[in-house]
Order: C-alpha cells, then sequence, then structure tokens
C-alpha cells in the first residue's frame, strides 16, 4: 500500500512538474516562428507549459524548444508561481538570444548565427554570400572562398552538385535565392525538385545547442548563471515584454548576456606548475577547445514532454516515381519535366511521430471519433523518431527544398552527425587534406555507405499538411485544448502545394487565384469541386471540412494577426507584440481557464475568420462574441 502511495504521489508530482493540464496544437508559420514564442509565453504566464503539444513546419521548431524547457529540472522544481513565470521568461529570451549570437562582437562560434540568418532574425549574411558567390565564382573552390565562413550550411547535395555541373546547379541556387523565404507554391514550378540552399539537417544540429541551453544541458556554470537569470527576473517579467522588462529592471540584460557568455565563450582550464626546482609554483590558465552537449537534438520525440510533431509524406510507387522524376529534372537541366503529382488515396499521408503508446492511441481515436474525415485517413504514425529527424523534414518545406529523406533515428549514430565533414578530406602520410568532394547525409545505393541511414519507404514533403492538428490531440484524449493561430483562412501556400501535389490543377479553376476568396473560403463550386480532397481538408466555406472540424476541436483559440508582420523586414518586435497581447476566444464552459487576452476591438473587420467557428445558418456578425460558438 505504501508503494502504492508513493508511486501515486509520484505521477502527480511529475505531471505538475512538467505543466498543466492542457494541450496546444500550433499552426505553422514560416520565418514567423517568433510569434509562436510570444503567444506561448502570454499562455504559460497563466497555464503553465501545456501536457501535450502538436504542430508542423515551423511549429515543429516550436515544438522542440517546448520539450527543452519541459526538461530543465531545477525548472520544474521551483512552486508553481515560480515554475510559471520562468517557463514563459525563458520563452521571451529566445529572440534576444538567436540576436546575441549574430553579433559580431561577440565571443561565439560564427557558425551559431546561421539560425538566425536562415529563421530572419539577425542579419542575411547568408543568403548575401550565396548571391555574391553566385555572381563572381567560376568554379567550386572560388564559390566557397567567397561563401567563407557561411559554407558549411551550404546544403551538400548542391555541392556535390556544382563538383559536376557547374552552370546548371549555380543556376539553382539563383532561382532559390530569388524565391527563398516567399512560399509561392503558384509561380515557383520547380518547388518539388530543385535542391534547397539550406543544410536543414545540419541547421538542426545548430538549433539543437540552443535548445541545451534552455534545457539545462550545459556546464555547471552556465545553468547556475541561467537559473540566476531566472530566479532574479522572472516575476519582474510578468506581464511584460522584453523591451518592458529591461525597461523595468535593466540588470536583467547582464545577466541574461552573462549566461550566454558562459556557454558560448571561450573555455579555460587552470593548472598549477612548478618553477626553480620547486621553489617557485605559478598559475597558468590554458584556453580548451569548446565542446557543446549535443543532446537535444537526438533526443526521442515523446521521451520529455508529449509531443507530435508532423509532416506530409509521399509513400507507395510515388517514392519511387519521384526518384525518376528527379533524375530526370537533373539530367534535363531542368527543362521539359512535367509537375510531380501523386494519387490522393493511396499515395499520401499526414506521418506524426511520438511514442509509440499516444501513437496508438491517436490512431484508434481519429478512426472513432472522425471516421469520415478527410484528414484524419492520412494519419501515420512513426514512433522511435528523434527530434533530428523532425528538424530535418518538417520545416523544409516545397521551396525551401525538394522532397527529402526522411533520417531513421533510431539507427543513428548521433558521433558520426556531430564529427560529420563537409567535404571528404584525402591522406598523406601524417597529415590530411581537404578534397572539394562533398559528403552527402545519404547513400542512395547502399545506406551503409551513408552518414545517417533512412525511412526507405518514404519522402518528405513538408510540415505545410496539418496546420491545426487539433484532431490528433482530441483522439490523443486531450479535453482542454488551446489552438495557436493568426486570422484569416487556411495558408494560401499550403493549400497550392496540396492541389499541385494532388494533380488536381486542371479540376479546381480557381487554384491560382485562391488567395481572393481565402479569407472566408469558397462557394459555389462545380461538382469536381465539391467532391475535391481540397474541399474535403480546407475550404472554410464547408462546414464538413477538415479544416472547420478542427476549429470547432479546440476549447480556447489564440488568434493572433502575425501575417500582418514580416521578420525579414525587421518586423520582430511588432510580432511579438501582437502575438503576446492576442485575443483568446473560448467556449463559454470554458472562459475562466483564459481570463485573459481580451483586446479584440478593432483587429478584424469580418469576424476573425480561421479562429471563430462560422454560423452556416447565419451571416457573419460584424461584430463578434467572445465564443467559438
Amino acid at each position: 500500500m505504501t508503494k502504492l502511495i508513493t508511486l501515486s504521489f509520484l505521477a502527480i508530482y511529475l505531471n505538475s512538474a512538467l505543466g498543466g493540464n492542457y494541450c496546444a496544437g500550433i499552426r505553422g508559420n514560416g520565418e514567423l516562428a517568433p510569434a509562436h514564442w510570444g503567444s506561448l509565453s502570454r499562455i504559460i504566464e497563466h497555464k503553465d507549459l501545456p501536457k501535450t503539444v502538436a504542430g508542423g513546419s515551423s511549429a515543429a521548431i516550436t515544438l522542440f524548444f517546448l520539450d527543452a524547457i519541459s526538461r530543465n529540472e531545477e525548472v520544474s522544481a521551483r512552486d508553481e508561481d515560480e515554475r510559471k513565470n520562468q517557463r514563459a521568461l525563458m520563452f521571451k529570451t529566445l529572440v534576444p538570444h538567436i540576436m546575441y549570437i549574430g553579433m559580431e562582437d561577440v565571443k561565439v562560434p560564427k557558425i551559431m548565427k546561421m539560425v538566425g540568418n536562415v529563421m530572419g532574425i539577425g542579419d542575411d549574411g547568408f543568403i548575401a554570400a550565396l548571391g555574391k558567390a553566385v555572381k563572381v565564382a567560376k568554379d567550386l573552390p572560388m564559390f566557397f572562398d567567397v561563401l567563407g565562413e557561411y559554407g558549411p550550411l551550404l546544403n551538400p547535395e548542391l555541392a556535390s552538385g556544382l563538383r559536376k555541373n557547374f552552370s546548371f546547379y549555380k543556376g539553382q541556387i539563383a532561382e532559390a535565392i530569388k524565391v527563398f523565404g516567399s512560399f509561392d507554391a503558384k509561380n515557383d514550378m520547380n518547388l518539388f525538385y530543385r535542391k534547397g540552399l539550406v543544410d536543414f539537417k545540419y541547421l538542426g544540429v545548430l538549433t539543437g545547442r540552443i535548445a541545451d541551453f534552455y534545457a539545462g544541458y550545459a556546464d555547471e556554470q552556465t545553468n547556475e548563471n541561467l537559473q540566476y537569470f531566472l530566479d532574479q527576473c522572472a516575476e519582474d517579467s510578468r506581464g511584460r515584454s522584453w523591451p518592458e522588462l529591461m525597461a523595468k529592471n535593466p540588470v536583467c540584460q547582464k545577466l541574461f548576456v552573462d549566461s550566454l557568455q558562459a556557454y558560448y565563450g571561450p573555455k579555460y582550464e587552470t593548472r598549477r606548475v612548478r618553477r626553480l626546482g620547486g621553489r617557485v609554483t605559478r598559475t597558468i590558465k590554458t584556453k580548451i577547445p569548446r565542446t557543446f552537449p549535443n543532446k537535444m537534438v537526438f533526443e526521442e520525440v515523446g521521451s520529455g514532454i508529449d509531443a507530435y510533431p508532423t509532416t506530409s509524406v509521399i509513400i507507395g510507387d510515388a517514392v519511387q516515381r519521384y526518384k525518376e522524376k528527379l533524375a530526370e529534372y537533373e539530367s534535363k537541366d531542368a527543362q521539359g519535366v512535367e509537375d510531380f503529382s501523386l494519387d490522393f488515396n493511396l499515395e499520401l499521408k499526414y506521418a506524426y511521430w511520438g511514442r509509440t503508446h499516444g501513437l496508438d492511441t491517436i490512431k484508434d481515436g481519429l478512426k472513432q471519433h472522425y471516421p469520415n474525415d478527410a484528414k484524419s485517413s492520412l494519419f501515420k504514425p512513426i514512433d522511435g523518431g528523434t527530434w533530428f529527424e523532425v528538424l530535418s523534414t518538417s520545416p523544409a518545406e516545397p521551396g525551401l527544398s525538394n522532397l527529402q529523406r526522411v533520417p531513421n533515428g533510431p539507427a543513428i549514430d548521433p558521433s558520426r552527425v556531430i564529427n560529420k565533414s563537409y567535404f571528404y578530406s584525402k591522406s598523406f602520410f601524417f597529415f590530411s587534406i581537404p578534397t572539394f568532394t562533398a559528403q552527402k547525409w545519404f547513400n542512395e545505393d547502399n545506406q551503409d555507405y551513408g552518414v545517417i541511414p533512412f525511412r526507405e519507404e518514404m519522402f518528405s514533403a513538408g510540415g505545410w499538411s496539418d496546420l491545426h492538428p487539433t484532431l490528433v490531440l482530441k483522439a490523443r484524449g486531450c479535453e482542454d485544448i488551446v489552438y495557436i493561430t493568426r486570422q484569416g483562412g487556411e495558408s494560401v501556400f499550403g493549400q497550392q502545394v496540396f492541389i499541385r501535389l494532388t494533380g488536381y490543377t486542371d479540376k479546381i479553376s480557381f487554384w491560382k487565384d485562391i488567395k481572393k476568396g481565402n479569407r472566408n473560403g469558397w462557394i459555389n463550386l462545380s461538382d469536381e469541386e465539391e467532391k475535391s480532397p481540397w474541399n474535403q481538408l480546407y475550404n472554410l466555406m464547408n462546414p464538413e471540412s477538415s479544416y472547420n472540424k478542427s476549429i470547432g476541436a479546440a476549447t480556447a483559440i489564440y488568434c493572433t494577426d502575425w501575417d500582418k508582420f514580416s521578420v525579414l523586414k525587421g518586423e520582430i518586435q511588432p510580432t511579438l507584440d501582437d502575438a503576446y497581447h492576442a485575443p483568446v476566444f473560448v467556449k463559454d464552459g470554458n472562459r475562466a481557464e483564459y481570463d485573459f487576452g481580451y483586446d479584440f476591438e478593432g483587429k478584424s473587420p469580418d469576424g476573425f475568420p480561421g479562429c471563430i467557428l462560422k454560423d452556416f445558418d447565419q451571416p457573419v456578425k460584424a461584430t463578434p462574441e467572445l465564443s467559438l460558438n
């Protein structure tokens, strides 16, 4: 009996230390991920961390940070109010953290600044250097000479291509620069085939180093500095943005920088040496190589917070067909190759990573609660996966990358990932020199010769697919679900990718102009449009669409307006401010759980479409009530 009581108490303690008793679905948003962090900092101040989370695309990165923060044992041990404030403050520091590592005058490994480059936080040095290399480089050595410190972030498949066909791949890089971050599935005809600029696997390792910092996986001095900062500043941070905290308590800036310097700065060891026959001793400080934990990125998904990141995958005959089309695209220098498409019913799935038990529960729950839902029918579990494979694929969407192999996380040797060289080397007696033969991650002909193995039965097409993952959470058993999103219709980019991928461009007459009617959905469809997978999944004006079912499954919708802003144009703080002060729409019975964020007036001219479930029997009200019903 005593043992049972002890175990029950331990279970309650662990659940309360992990977070609150609610779940969160997070809409992916490309480079606007800081809006997630602003939203979560407000929610966590009131409700602590969610117990279960789901999302794809850039939301997969946010889920990764949620998992890291949940693992910080020092913060988990604090009492409830302290824990909420400290976890919320960690989310508020993500943008200052990434901006810090991009500064020129700090002692941070220069490669770390690439995280900010790719996420739109900081300068655009990587893209600028690529543009210069495309203009002036005459061969591969010169190309990498111009790239300089940015070289390791370039997709090694592009480096391999430049070595084989310099002119063609230089043109591909120029094209990729032109469309980088535009998410344009209407005009970018090569987005399924063109290789991406960024090595998302290496970027995942770098992002993992940021996550290690928050997880408490760093050295003792860094962990002590971080905890001291949180202890001194978390209470003042409640209800305030980062700039407002700096105004209230300026010392917090220094305390946070102290923790970053301890983590990224040079490391030294001291030793005492004897001179003059031992009569004189002297202390010598010697610089030692800096190392990072490189631990979070290889953690199993779901082993910390109950997380379900997602990506779209092609399966079945489409896998071989895509390989053949990609080879044709490259052999013909991107000329005269038809768009890639597949069979919606047989060759497309929406894959979720997670623990086996949770995935089994979701699979059964979707069949039970949503047997006729089109999106739920696409569910595919990937159990045993690690964050490395998630970060390698879900954010790597068409336009940023072509379709990608999915790493086989359980079979990966982390040391091979961390120690991977960009170029192969040749040995000469007692030294080696690098060649200009890039070491690619995968070997399609023989997996044993690749750096990492992959899951042979699929390719990832990115996490655009399920940007409203509330049905998965409902199937998992969640009762209180907050959905972090923005007002407006479904993602124009995601819909157009879906229509192209499923081969419906000649069946949906308005697919190129879908943005025009997207905010409130499309009506007066033809019979073929009515029966299309697009209408079943994404049309706001279809009351039975997966989109509307997903809105209806949420307890509360945290309704930002992040599409108004562009972090690529420096609008980071307005994005964060809008997210932190966004309206929250709740079902009447749960209003007490979400007693914050009601400043909604003037934020929507047409009733917050995408945040409030449509009443299909009544016209849209000019002034919406604070309810999902």
